[in-house]
């Protein structure tokens, strides 16, 4: 609730750009919004850093982004 009144339609431009994101998915999203490290959303997941890992390159293939493109610059974008 707090992370969508500080970032006002941030999930809405998501959804509408991508309608194929899990709650996962749009969770990982907002975690690298409030430009959290892959270890910082370990520790609130409960997921090793491995696992986070893998989720964010699996993001990065379900947004068609490079490896080289910042995914917070890419989400600070939209």
């Amino acid at each position: 609730t707090h992370f969508d009144e500080v970032h006002a339609d941030f999930f809405n431009r998501l959804k509408e750009k991508y309608p194929q994101l899990s709650p996962k998915d749009l969770r990982l999203c907002a975690y690298i919004r409030m430009n959290m490290s892959t270890k910082e959303i370990s520790a609130i997941t409960h997921q090793t850093v491995k696992t986070i890992n893998m989720a964010r390159f699996r993001l990065r293939k379900k947004l068609n982004i490079d490896r080289d493109e910042n995914l917070l610059s890419y989400f600070k974008s939209l």
